[in-house]
């Protein structure tokens, strides 16, 4: 039997921690340093992510708002002036109404003037003519 100690597993507990502390320096703590700034990266983006997804949000509402706002004046606009051209519009056709009332009853008032006047010249004539007749008739002139 063999009664010397085997040194061989401390030599390896020895070298595996050499080697650990070697690879920790140089691997496993930039690794993990690099690993924990883009896990700030992406935390931080995601955040302002959220943020900006609030901040339109917030824009979407104001724009609706403002559009919605603008619809109704533009309606009320559009409502004031198509009163208005209504008013307008009744004015001119009451105006060219009174206007047509006006001439026709000038024109109603020249042509009873030349009816009255037909009627004179014509009764005068009916008396002359009715001379005439009985006189053909009677077979003299009566006047």
């Amino acid at each position: 039997m063999n009664l010397t100690p085997d040194f061989s597993l401390v030599v390896q507990v020895v070298l595996f921690l050499v080697v650990w502390a070697g690879l920790s320096r140089l691997a496993f703590a930039p690794t993990s340093d690099v690993l924990e700034r883009r896990r700030q990266r992406t935390v931080a983006a995601e955040q302002q992510a959220a943020a900006m997804v609030v901040s339109a949000d917030g824009d979407r509402d104001t724009y609706e708002t403002t559009v919605h706002e603008r619809r109704q004046l533009l309606a009320a606009n559009t409502a004031t002036a198509r009163a208005a051209a209504q008013e307008e519009s009744a004015r001119v056709l009451g105006a060219a109404r009174e206007s047509a009332n006006q001439a026709l009853n000038a024109q109603r008032d020249a042509v009873a003037a030349q009816v009255e006047a037909a009627r004179a010249v014509l009764g005068a004539s009916a008396d002359d003519i009715a001379r005439q007749m009985l006189g053909r008739v009677t077979g003299g002139t009566t006047r």
